[in-house]
């Protein structure tokens, strides 16, 4: 952890109760500590100043969740607006130990393709904001997010599960400000110029999962999107330090309990592989996904999503699930990735249906062995899949001779469909009138004809 303070030198500190909690609508609290989230972007920059005119002593904890940006100096940034102390966390370490396994090994989406970079992160800044805050004896919690996205919920499902005994305070929510040039205005008036721009074409969200692109001409679905436009804009952003290595035309991925634990042969510790392919495969034509997508607050919002690491993990450990697990254990896996993914969204991260989820989904990951093969060109596909507890066999699927008994197959039948179904189907009558007459019938329609009598001919349809 790395602390910055101000005064130099200031260690003494009163130890003030949290009060009673709050709706976070309240301008004026009973304690006067505050531990502000803060990023280093204008809105979290304007807030410092904003509180302090409220009396607040404003300490800002920046977190570090794999954004490419140089935190001491938001620290200094922090101070400078007037901020007592500024602290660095890193909670890349507990992400991947918490929270990354699952997603990918439950291959977690939200409607399918959004791969939950933004929902990762957010509780793991607010548990370093009630760690301080307990440090400092209680203090009001205060985070940047509007009252129209998800990030509120989050941060504040967050507070009310880990310190339901201190007030939350979202600016958003009570202050007059309305924008941009609002906020700019405000931190001028104030005597601060940081150099930030009226206009702003995009909204990046960045972590060690993914870089989210919101915003501008993504904002309006009618008009067209070129997507070129996008991505060269954000070009200089997320996993591009230094020289990428060249792109092979496929990678192999080696799993154990539905986690990498190898990329082409190379052995290395979960952030290392996912940094690996993050970064290998940042500007790959396939690398991102365009999603629009229903907020928890009822709104539709579309984002540019450049994850090429998520996607690569996905694709091979679902391959692997169908491969590995029965039919009706796959499907629980399927839908146990789609409530996962669902929950992070909405902000469960603290809760007990997250417990459970991963209780169930550790015993599923534990079947996820093996070593997938991913073709790149020229599209991301599996090409080959060892696992040594695989199902798929070919011995099994060949269309050639095996020791499938095809005749097992009318039994088998008669069966199901005495479960399934069990007696005739009477289709309500149809009247007279209904039917046309004097058309003739398609060319394929047939009376019915008996079999011969060896039954049905095996066929590799």
């Amino acid at each position: 952890m790395t602390r910055y303070s101000w005064p130099p030198g200031v260690a003494a500190r009163r130890r003030w109760p949290c009060g009673a909690w709050s709706n976070g609508l309240e301008t004026s609290m009973s304690a006067d500590k505050c531990v502000l989230a803060y990023s280093g972007g204008l809105d979290t920059s304007a807030i410092v100043p904003w509180l302090i005119e409220r009396g607040y002593e404003v300490h800002a904890v920046l977190v570090d969740v794999g954004q490419e940006e140089d935190l001491p100096a938001l620290c200094r940034r922090a101070l400078h607006l007037g901020a007592r102390s500024a602290v660095v966390r890193d909670a890349q370490p507990a992400m991947f130990e918490q929270v990354v396994p699952f997603v990918i090994g439950l291959a977690a989406t939200y409607e399918g393709t959004y791969r939950l970079g933004t929902a990762l992160a957010r509780p793991f800044i607010a548990a370093e904001q009630v760690k301080l805050a307990r440090q400092l004896g209680g203090a009001t919690l205060v985070h940047g997010a509007t009252g129209k996205g998800n990030d509120q919920i989050r941060f504040e499902f967050a507070y009310h599960g880990l310190a339901p005994d201190c007030p939350v305070l979202a600016p958003w929510k009570v202050w007059d400000l309305a924008g941009r040039r609002d906020l700019i205005g405000f931190l001028k008036s104030k005597g601060f110029d940081l150099g930030f721009e009226a206009a702003k074409d995009f909204s990046l969200d960045e972590n060690l999962w993914h870089l989210s692109v919101e915003g501008g001409p993504l904002e309006d679905p009618s008009s067209p999107l070129d997507i070129a436009e996008v991505l060269e804009a954000v070009a200089h952003r997320f996993a591009v330090h230094g020289p990428a290595p060249a792109a092979a035309p496929a990678v192999r991925i080696d799993f154990a309990e539905g986690v990498p634990t190898a990329v082409d042969g190379v052995a290395g510790a979960l952030p290392d592989l996912v940094g690996h392919l993050n970064h290998r495969y940042r500007t790959a034509p396939w690398a991102w996904d365009l999603v629009i997508e229903n907020r928890f607050t009822g709104i539709k919002s579309r984002g540019l999503y450049i994850n090429p690491a998520a996607k690569l993990l996905h694709l091979a450990v679902d391959t692997l699930a169908r491969s590995c697990l029965n039919k009706p254990s796959y499907d629980r896996y399927a839908e146990l990735g789609r409530q996962y993914g669902e929950m992070l969204y909405r902000g469960e991260y603290f809760s007990d249906q997250r417990v459970m989820m991963e209780a169930a989904g550790r015993a599923l990951m534990s079947r996820l062995a093996g070593a997938v093969t991913i073709q790149l060109q020229p599209a991301p596909y599996v090409s080959q899949v060892r696992a040594a507890r695989s199902l798929f066999r070919r011995d099994m699927a060949t269309f050639e001779k095996s020791d499938y008994a095809h005749q097992d197959a009318a039994g088998f039948i008669r069966l199901s469909w005495l479960s399934l179904i069990g007696r005739s189907f009477d289709e309500e009558p149809i009247r007279a009138g209904d039917v046309e007459k004097g058309a003739e019938p398609p060319s394929d329609v047939r009376e019915a004809q008996p079999l011969p009598r060896a039954g049905l001919v095996p066929s590799g349809v």
